[in-house]
Parts: C-alpha cells; sequence; structure tokens
C-alpha cells in the first residue's frame, strides 16, 4: 500500500513572530503618539505668542514706528492703555468712537484736563473744520478673533478669579505699563518646563508714550501787516477716553511778541521778526513742576496758538485761543512712539 506525504506545516506566524510583532507594533504606536502630543503642544505653545502679538496689535496698532505715518489702536483712539483685555472688545463706559471737537478749558485742574470750566464750543466757525478729531472706542480691536466674546490663549486657560474680563490671560497693568502673560500648559505662574512656563508679552511707556519737552514750533505772520504786541503762547490738546472724555492741555511758556508782518523789519517801532519759536517744557503747564509731566500718548492730537490777557498761564477769563481774521491758527499733529515729533511751521493769514 502505497504511503501518503508528511503533512506539511500550515502557512502563518508562530505565537512568539506574533508577539514580536505586536511589540513592535505598539512600540511604533506609542513613539507616534508622543510626536502628536508633542506637536499639539508646540502649536498650541506657538498660537499663544500669536495671539499675544495680536493683543500688541490691537493696542498699539499695525505699523511699527519704522514705518508708520499716523498711529491706529486703542491707545490712538483712546488715549490710554485698556484697563483689561475685555475692554479691546467692548468699549463699556468708554465713549464710542465719533468725530469730536476738542475742549480748550483755560483753566484745567490739577492734571491738566478740562475739569467743567472749558468753553463749551471753542472751535465753532466752520473755518475751524481741521479742529475736529476722530477719537473714542471704534468696538473690536481684535477684529472678530474672539470666540463667545471671549479671547483665550492658546491652552484655553480659564482665570480663577478675573476670567469674565482677562479670559485666562494673567494682566498685570503698571500705569505707564502693561504686561500680559499666559500661564501656559498648567494653568499656573512660573512653571519648569517650555510648554508650562509663563509666556508675556510687556507694552513698555516708550511703546505709546512721547516726550513733549523739547518739541519747537515757528509762528510765522503771513498776514501782510503787524500783530500788535501780545501774550502768545501754544497749546496741545490730547485725547483721553476716561470720565465722559477728557482732553488734557500742553502748553508751552507764554512769549510778549509783536510779528512783523509787512517784511519792513520793525514792529511797532522795534526790530522785530515775522516769526516765534515756542518749546515745550517739562510739564504740563509750562513752569509748573508741580503739573504732570508733558508727556503724549501716540495718536492724533490738535496744536492751537493761544492768546493771553495776562503774562500768566490758565488764567480763567484771560486764556483762550488765538483768533486772526476769524479764523484761529491751529493744526493736527500725528505722534506714533519711537518717532520724533514732526517738525510744524503754524501761520497767521
Amino acid at each position: 500500500m502505497a504511503q501518503l506525504p508528511a503533512a506539511r506545516p500550515a502557512p502563518g506566524f508562530t505565537l512568539v513572530e506574533l508577539l514580536v510583532v505586536v511589540a513592535v507594533l505598539s512600540a511604533v504606536s506609542l513613539f507616534a503618539f508622543g510626536i502628536v502630543t508633542e506637536d499639539k503642544a508646540q502649536i498650541r505653545h506657538d498660537d499663544t505668542r500669536h495671539r499675544l502679538l495680536q493683543l500688541r496689535r490691537a493696542i498699539l496698532g499695525d505699523s511699527g514706528p519704522t514705518t508708520a505715518t499716523a498711529a491706529s489702536g486703542f491707545v490712538a483712539d483712546n488715549g490710554d492703555l485698556p484697563a483689561d483685555i475685555g475692554t479691546l472688545l467692548n468699549a463699556g463706559t468708554l465713549l464710542g468712537k465719533a468725530v469730536l471737537t476738542p475742549l480748550f478749558d483755560p483753566a484745567p485742574g490739577s492734571d491738566c484736563s478740562n475739569n467743567g470750566g472749558e468753553l463749551a464750543s471753542p472751535f465753532g466757525d466752520p473755518a475751524d473744520s481741521g479742529a475736529q478729531l476722530l477719537k473714542g472706542h471704534h468696538g473690536d480691536y481684535l477684529g472678530g478673533l474672539g470666540f463667545n466674546g471671549r479671547f483665550r490663549d492658546g491652552w484655553g486657560n480659564v482665570g480663577q478669579v478675573d476670567d469674565a474680563v482677562n479670559f485666562g490671560w494673567a494682566v498685570v497693568p503698571g500705569g505707564a505699563t502693561l504686561s500680559l502673560s499666559s500661564l501656559g500648559a498648567d494653568n499656573a505662574a512660573g512653571g519648569t518646563d517650555h510648554y508650562a512656563s509663563d509666556t508675556t508679552q510687556t507694552i513698555a511707556a516708550n511703546d505709546w508714550l512721547l516726550p513733549l519737552e523739547g518739541w519747537s514750533v515757528t509762528v510765522v505772520n503771513r498776514t501782510g501787516s503787524d500783530l500788535v504786541p501780545q501774550n502768545l503762547a501754544l497749546s496741545l490738546l490730547a485725547f483721553r477716553n476716561g470720565n465722559g472724555g477728557q482732553w488734557r492741555r500742553h502748553s508751552t511758556a507764554i512769549a510778549n511778541v509783536c510779528l512783523d508782518g509787512d517784511a519792513d523789519g520793525q514792529c511797532q517801532g522795534a526790530v522785530a521778526s515775522d516769526r516765534q519759536t515756542f518749546s515745550f517744557a517739562a510739564h504740563c503747564k509750562a513752569g509748573d513742576a508741580g503739573s504732570p509731566a508733558s508727556i503724549i500718548p501716540q495718536g492724533r492730537h490738535l496744536l492751537l496758538l493761544t492768546a493771553h490777557n495776562t503774562g500768566e498761564l490758565w488764567q480763567a477769563g484771560s486764556d483762550a485761543p488765538f483768533v486772526h481774521g476769524g479764523r484761529r491758527v491751529l493744526a493736527q499733529v500725528d505722534a506714533v512712539a519711537g518717532r520724533p515729533l514732526p517738525s510744524m511751521l503754524l501761520e497767521i493769514r
């Protein structure tokens, strides 16, 4: 009887081989999971840094000091830093953006701002339309980047105390400075590793403020006739969106001048010039060391020539905008942090 051929083993993997394959796949999976986890953390970290830059742009505007010709952003509109991140999304108690007529107060308060004694309509003449400035809170400075009325960091952190206004960010105001921080992956101050550590953006005073001290402006008589001797000065009005909207006044010292306008080199019988240069001092009220420093926020401000019945600044019933031919002598000034204030020439016509 013929013998049957020996049975061949069935094709496939042995148990040991299967265990090896499972071990290899597990190792690959764990490695891939680690890479994905690391990638997600890096994405959140990078997103947080980008969001800090978006906050900075919302506050200071789009253009840097080397390229900007006019400032934009929250500071330029409102004359101050925001109290919290929520203020970048909603005006709250701040005035909404509108065309405003600056208020000239003959005798400002101790902080150099109008205090209720201002002229109600100091620039009412149609020829003074250049006095009007677009100021106030324009709405969402983050351009719709918030979600459900909130703008969180890349980790989605939620604040324990002030989440309603700062959305998980750590916000530390410092008067002229503002610190904005994400508390990182652990949502706690500090942190020992790359992702748990805080990420901070600081807005310093020189990022949005400019000193007026030493800035000079020349006033020229182009009328064709002499202007009799009188007390003149320059004032710069800067808007601050608080307390219903205030205008802070910065004044140069008063000069008693007679401006030669007919080019004969004489004015009231004395040798004279057709121009006078005024310089701003260290304090908003020139000569008064007790008044605040003469520092302005970036943005557009109003410069005007003022007349004075006495030789003293800020006297009620004495200080007033200078008027010639029914017109006031004024100009708008664009101030951009990090750049010198523009050269200005005011002409009396």
